[in-house]
């Protein structure tokens, strides 16, 4: 359980406001994983307002501070369209996005 616990600390951001993975592993798709398409689409310094992509591993967002719903939102839909206009694969969100 440790080795588990130690691994993913070294390989995703932790103790830090995120909503988890964003995007479902395309399996069906490529060989590829969602954190690597999004890393070879998007700029690693992309942000909105405080919303940024995980310097860690590319498949995690993070509020650094004051992000609002909208820069959260913003992100992921813009990192949706850039995978899918680099690659022509449509990534699916892992998580929930709830709207009134």
């Amino acid at each position: 359980m440790l080795k588990l616990k130690n691994k993913k600390e070294l390989n995703q951001p932790t103790k830090i406001k995120t909503s988890g993975s964003t995007f479902k592993n395309p399996i069906d798709k490529t060989s590829k994983k969602a954190w690597q398409l999004i890393k070879e689409s998007v700029a690693s310094d992309l942000k909105f307002g405080d919303a940024y992509i995980s310097e860690k591993h590319s498949n995690f967002f993070i509020n650094k501070g004051n992000a609002t719903f909208v820069d959260m939102k913003n992100l992921i839909n813009f990192v949706e369209k850039s995978v899918f206009s680099k690659t022509g694969i449509q990534l699916e969100k892992e998580i929930k996005i709830l709207e009134n």
